[in-house]
């Protein structure tokens, strides 16, 4: 059954993009409903996977959860900047930090379960979250990268969240960063590499229209 992963950078409309492309196709679009599956399957709270997540990906918080994990099996909490273990004279550090013991392959491999779950169920559009890479020796699975331009993605979160210039640009980088460490940490790979995808689609040099096109086309060709 084919499916479509779709990577995006905040601002270059590859969201439109995803939802009118599954709107053509019949398909479903898969964004939230990751996480909530990936929620109900490790038996968590949606809010105790912010930091694992793409969009919040968090890797000090990553490490605090991972060390949570380690010191309730009795192990070892080594310095996140590789300078030997953390000498501990109390547990206070974590008094106030949410105690959800799990660690990142377990949320590793729940992502990979669902995220091949949905694409063998489902009809569907999956946006983020590694798809492409998670997805990548799939025969039937089309890959799409939708970048724009600075200027343009500046202009397009402004409007869309109604933000100043300097908060916009805070939002981008933030966003960037948390999705490049993700795909980086996950999958030892770069997000923007055009290697890993069959279209690299460029918002401020075609229409996200016309973008939708060429992937109905694309998709037509791996059929």
């Amino acid at each position: 059954m084919p499916v479509i992963t779709i990577s995006r950078e905040i601002g270059a409309s590859g969201t439109f993009i995803a939802l009118k492309t599954a709107e053509a196709l019949g398909y479903v679009c898969y964004d939230q409903q990751i996480i909530n599956e990936i929620a109900q399957k490790m038996g968590k709270k949606e809010d105790q996977l912010e930091d694992f997540d793409q969009s919040t990906y968090n890797r000090i918080g990553v490490f605090f959860q991972e060390a949570l994990a380690s010191i309730a099996q009795g192990g070892m909490v080594f310095h996140p900047f590789g300078i030997g273990p953390l000498d501990w004279d109390s547990a206070e550090i974590f008094s106030t930090y949410p105690h959800n013991t799990f660690q990142e392959k377990d949320y590793y491999e729940v992502l990979n379960q669902v995220i091949r779950e949905i694409a063998t169920k489902s009809k569907a559009v999956i946006l983020g979250r590694g798809g492409s890479q998670i997805l990548r020796d799939r025969a039937d699975a089309l890959h799409i990268r939708v970048v724009a331009d600075h200027e343009d993605r500046l202009k397009h979160v402004m409007q869309e969240q109604s933000l100043d210039r300097e908060k916009a640009e805070e939002l981008i980088t933030l966003k960037d960063a948390a999705a490049a460490n993700f795909i980086y940490d996950f999958f030892d790979t770069d997000w923007n590499d055009p290697h890993h995808y069959h279209l690299v689609l460029n918002t401020s040099r075609i229409s996200p229209d016309k973008c939708i096109t060429m992937i109905l086309n694309a998709l037509k060709a791996i059929e």
